[in-house]
């Protein structure tokens, strides 16, 4: 049976997340449904990673088993038709029978979106901060996280049923852009951690506008344990901008 890799963007807002649950309106779950909608059989569809609620992505990439010689274009346009409009297939193509989406995966590019003046056709993209906040703090904590850091604090507790081997990332891009009213944070890593870009972002802007020293920072990204985790920055500013193969 050929596997097909799957380029998926959606705008998060709407949905709890990628993975499948037994609550709430889950990326996965609507891909699935179309698919084996279009296919006539029962369709399991694999992720690169979770993203939470909340977030949207540019570039989820996922891969699934279609039966049968399928045309790319006919496959394309099938799911327009039967994916809710919050979400589309851009891309899909025959690879390897190999392939898997997540363990393949060489790196993640997430950008994190703030706007420091109410921008009220792009609040469902980015987080409205109007605080006064010190750019150079902004740089200097985005060079910190620069490397092999171990970031249990910018992690969400996982549930007693799950598991993580490693709380260890490599990461080989961090930095702040600005344009105009927007401030652009760009992270690129091997490995992300539940909830790990919104924490290091909203940890960053905690130091930024003085409610928390730089040491502070510092200590979290010793990777020991402390009492209070990274300060977690909204869902809706945080996209998954591509994942590299």
């Amino acid at each position: 049976m050929p596997r097909w890799k799957l380029t998926i963007e959606f705008d998060g807002t709407h949905f709890s997340g990628w993975q499948r649950q037994q609550k709430g309106r889950t990326v996965q779950e609507e891909l699935e449904l179309a698919l084996s909608t279009f296919c006539r059989k029962e369709i399991e569809v694999s992720g690169q990673g979770r993203t939470d609620s909340g977030v949207h992505a540019e570039d989820q990439v996922a891969h699934a088993d279609i039966p049968g010689a399928v045309d790319p274009d006919r496959l394309l346009s099938a799911m327009r038709g039967l994916l809710p409009e919050d979400m589309a297939v851009i891309d899909a193509k025959v690879v390897e029978a190999e392939f898997h989406a997540r363990f393949d995966a060489q790196s993640r590019l997430y950008r994190y979106q703030i706007a420091t003046r109410p921008v009220p056709m792009k609040r469902k993209l980015h987080w409205m901060l109007l605080t006064p906040f010190d750019e150079d703090i902004l740089h200097r904590c985005a060079e910190l996280v620069m490397g092999e850091h171990d970031f249990r604090n910018f992690a969400k507790e996982e549930k007693p049923t799950e598991h993580v081997s490693s709380t260890e990332c490599t990461i080989t891009t961090s930095y702040w852009v600005s344009e105009q009213d927007i401030w652009i944070y760009k992270i690129e890593g091997n490995r992300f951690l539940r909830h790990m870009v919104r924490r290091i972002v909203g940890s960053t802007m905690m130091t930024a506008t003085g409610r928390m020293e730089m040491d502070a920072f510092r200590e979290l990204l010793d990777g020991k344990h402390v009492h209070r985790k990274g300060h977690s920055a909204p869902p809706e500013g945080l996209i998954l901008e591509k994942v590299l193969y």
